[in-house]
């Protein structure tokens, strides 16, 4: 349980009938019983009061307050919810009153972050309620499908696990008939886990992928044909672009947003332009690092900040080119290296999310199904057991899947 009391308005802004102020963690019964003058545990428990908040003497709103118990609450600690009027005046009041006894305002997603550490809701949980706030998304209520689907691949890998060891228990002679049986087990077992693997598609947030590097590498054109229009301006010019173009595009079923930027060896405003963009970086982004020939390496600061670097050598279709170790040669004129690019940035984002588990656990159920036809019953097991724990990793508190997970709660208002 954290140690610190946060607050935060879990209402839109601007002025309607009613607001709520949401208060989590301990002390947060003793802070309201405080600034509402009530006797001591009168919040305590699963309660209900109307009362009157004050501040030095004076009377700032009248309220009714909610209350939750460590372990019943949407986070899993104490909790209470503030039912105010929607007065834009006294919100900001009793906001302020909250931090000046004890409490911080709460991060975008804080709520549901205690909610995961406590345990009150899986990795596969979040992440379907954040789609919620996805703009991008065209689903707008929370129905639980992703949470059913990985429930039912859990329960279905675990079936097949048991019908395979069984066969290496009990059977001494592995006929064709207990093989052909395992593998259609097998067969249906792949169906659920694309299931799944679409799913988890769906929910992950809008992955960002940005073109970067010098002034005249071909970045804007790459923009163009990705995204399939000329929404890049694209000049023999220095620092044509400068406020980057963004456009979205979708790869192997993964929306990808997608945006160019100024070179980042101009001057003047381009610079500060480049500047802006690798000082908003976050750790999550994939940058696609663009140089002709694959001259010019990456920006420290643009390695320190990125999630992950693509490095391309590009305009490979000009004489001369010269084979650049790791880096990948593209032109945007022939297509050299364009199917390959999108294969990477389908992947985004990365290893850590709950698409690249799900595409694990696929793998893994394939790679299974190819022993089981060799007759290697051993390694196939082990192969299911492996997937198996990944899916039941993600139906708890999901140790494998942090990047999805903070991408998940960085996109969710500061109320949830």
């Amino acid at each position: 349980m954290s140690p610190e009391i946060i607050c935060a308005v879990a209402t839109p802004e601007g002025t309607s009938a009613l607001s709520v102020i949401r208060v989590s963690g301990k002390g947060s019964y003793e802070l309201l019983e405080s600034i509402m003058s009530l006797d001591k545990n009168r919040l305590k428990g699963m309660r209900r009061k109307v009362g009157r908040i004050s501040d030095e003497g004076q009377i700032v709103d009248e309220v009714v307050v909610v209350s939750w118990p460590e372990g019943k609450s949407f986070t899993g600690e104490e909790m209470a919810e503030i039912i105010c009027h929607g007065i834009p005046r006294s919100i900001r009041t009793i906001i302020e009153i909250l931090i000046k006894h004890g409490a911080r305002r709460a991060d975008p997603g804080e709520f549901a972050r205690r909610a995961f550490v406590n345990g009150r809701l899986n990795a596969v949980q979040v992440i379907a309620l954040a789609a919620l706030w996805d703009t991008e998304k065209s689903r707008s209520v929370f129905t639980g499908k992703i949470e059913e689907s990985c429930t039912i691949l859990l329960n279905e890998i675990e079936k097949a696990r048991e019908a395979v060891e069984g066969n290496i228990e009990f059977s001494e002679t592995h006929l064709d008939e207990d093989n052909k049986s395992i593998r259609s087990v097998l067969r249906d077992l792949i169906e659920y886990a694309k299931d799944f693997k679409r799913e988890a598609d769906s929910h992950e947030n809008s992955s960002r992928v940005l073109i970067m590097g010098p002034t005249n590498s071909g970045k804007s054109t790459l923009f163009n044909v990705l995204t399939g229009k000329n929404g890049a301006l694209v000049s023999d010019e220095p620092g044509t672009t400068r406020d980057g173009s963004t456009g979205f595009i979708e790869i192997s079923g993964r929306t990808i947003q997608l945006c160019d930027s100024a070179g980042t060896d101009g001057i003047g405003l381009d610079r500060t332009a480049s500047e802006a963009v690798i000082n908003e970086l976050d750790g999550t982004e994939i940058v696609i690092w663009m140089s002709e020939g694959g001259m010019t390496p990456p920006d420290d600061e643009v390695i320190k900040r990125a999630g992950e670097i693509v490095l391309i050598a590009a305009k490979s279709d000009l004489k001369n080119r010269i084979e650049v170790e790791r880096f990948l040669n593209v032109s945007s004129v022939t297509g050299e290296g364009l199917e390959e690019l999108k294969k990477i940035i389908s992947r985004v984002p990365g290893s850590m999310s709950l698409s690249g588990v799900a595409a694990r656990i696929e793998e893994s159920i394939h790679k299974s199904d190819g022993f089981i036809s060799s007759r290697e019953y051993d390694l196939a097991a082990e192969i299911l057991g492996e997937a198996e724990i990944e899916a039941r990793r993600i139906m708890g508190k999901g140790e494998n899947i942090e990047l999805s997970i903070e991408r998940a709660l960085a996109g969710m208002c500061v109320g949830k």
